[in-house]
């Protein structure tokens, strides 16, 4: 699929991988649910991929950047880590980003979580 993406939204950031140009505004849930995150313009944020994995997933793949700020936000006000990776998911399907290449993220993204739960020291 040929999608146009809007880029304006961001560019390359000094401290952290990018930053906001404007605001952006993210329908939790579904479209027009009225549950609104608000992203201001200027906010840093990265996309964080391990560095063995910069084979199949880039950093800088615009198709999950707006998962990424998305998810930094999340995460940053105190979300739970199962919901952010949720809108994670949500945002990059919204982009039209390769379906293949997003359940994959997803789904190493979550394995990684379970395995730091499974594997914590505190048992």
């Amino acid at each position: 699929m040929n999608v146009n993406l809007d880029t304006e939204w961001y560019r390359r950031g000094d401290t952290r991988s990018y930053v906001t140009t404007r605001d952006l505004t993210w329908s939790i849930g579904k479209k027009d649910s009225g549950w609104l995150l608000t992203i201001p313009a200027g906010r840093a944020f990265e996309s964080s991929v391990p560095a063995w994995l910069h084979w199949l997933f880039s950093p800088d793949d615009p198709y999950f950047l707006k998962s990424a700020v998305i998810h930094d936000t999340l995460l940053e006000e105190g979300y739970r880590v199962a919901f952010a990776d949720s809108q994670w998911f949500e945002a990059a399907l919204s982009e039209h980003a390769p379906a293949l290449r997003t359940w994959a993220a997803y789904g190493a993204m979550r394995a990684r979580r379970f395995w730091k739960w499974f594997f914590r020291q505190e048992r």
